[in-house]
């Protein structure tokens, strides 16, 4: 590649990170679910039905420790995470959200306090009107890795 041609692909990227991280600075709230809020207020008050609610019956979640099908599943993974002493103090927040139609997604960060710790990552959800409501579809998040030492 000619130098001409690495210094324009290298601003070209700068560019578009820049509009990317404007665009996300200016999120219309109006538009974000109040799923987030609602789990998790009911993850933090330990009412993991609650939690489970939220999802539809063929929903899936995504977590780094594996694929879950169904509010069951996602049921159990919380009481076995508030058994190895998860704590009530988990953050939410959302950056970016839409709706068209019959959908909704958002995505954001969280954070919360482990047993080994304090732990955040990002997630998104998707979710679909089921009825006068909505219920979530997907959940997918990660854990991000502690910083280097």
């Amino acid at each position: 590649m000619q130098p001409h041609a690495r210094l324009f692909s290298t601003f070209s990227i700068f560019v578009i990170v820049g509009t990317v991280t404007a665009a996300a600075a200016e999120i219309d709230a109006s538009k974000c679910s109040t799923t987030p809020k609602q789990w998790q207020d009911a993850f933090n008050k330990g009412d993991t039905s609650a939690v489970a609610a939220l999802y539809g019956s063929d929903a899936v979640e995504v977590t780094p420790a594996g694929i879950r099908l169904g509010p069951a599943a996602v049921k159990e993974r919380l009481d076995e995470g508030f058994k190895e002493g998860n704590k009530n103090d988990l953050l939410i927040v959302a950056t970016k959200c839409d709706t068209e139609g019959a959908v909704r997604w958002s995505s954001g960060s969280w954070n919360q306090t482990s047993p080994r710790g304090p732990v955040s990552g990002f997630w998104t959800v998707i979710e679909v009107k089921d009825g006068l409501g909505w219920k979530m579809q997907n959940l997918t998040f990660n854990l991000t890795p502690p910083p280097q030492k």
